[in-house]
């Protein structure tokens, strides 16, 4: 019989390899969370969150103690090439990344597509709602349109204000 030591270190290798990557599977079933990371927001009362768009198209946003600013929270400046400035309000999406409540009475349809359970069917109901009604008096006239119940308002209730 004769000894091939090429074939036992080969095999050795292998041997040591594999178990490596079986312990390596293994600690990361064991380490690894099954439960997806909690966001927290950072509280938006106590911080003017604003976005600044320049002629250029691209912006950015900025967050300053609330006793340091007169804009509001959720506010958009657009520069334009000419250097004037105009204001408007950020998207609905950065709304609900800032945890700033979006105005119900100046959200686009777009923006309430951004709130979660709302599609583009239910986001042109609550346009048409808040036209008829001259606007929403109370966060509570949103249960008003079709298609937002009790329990739907009560999610969104946190993420939504009327000024």
């Amino acid at each position: 019989m004769s000894f091939n030591s090429t074939k036992w270190s080969r095999d050795t290798a292998l041997l040591v390899i594999a178990v490596f990557l079986t312990a390596v599977y293994f600690l990361k079933e064991f380490y690894t969370s099954k439960v997806p990371a909690k966001i927290t927001p950072v509280p938006s009362a106590e911080q003017t969150v604003f976005e600044v768009e320049d002629a250029a198209g691209d912006s950015k946003v900025y967050v300053l103690p609330k006793e340091k600013s007169e804009l509001k929270s959720g506010s958009k400046i657009i520069i334009s090439r000419d250097g004037s400035a105009q204001t408007g309000q950020m998207s609905g999406e950065k709304h609900l990344i800032f945890a700033i409540p979006l105005n119900i009475n100046k959200a686009t349809a777009q923006d309430f597509e951004a709130l979660p359970g709302i599609g583009p069917n239910l986001a042109e109901r609550i346009i048409e709602t808040r036209k008829r009604l001259g606007g929403f008096k109370t966060v509570d006239d949103f249960k008003k349109v079709k298609g937002v119940g009790d329990k739907k308002f009560e999610k969104l209730r946190e993420m939504i204000s009327v000024g």
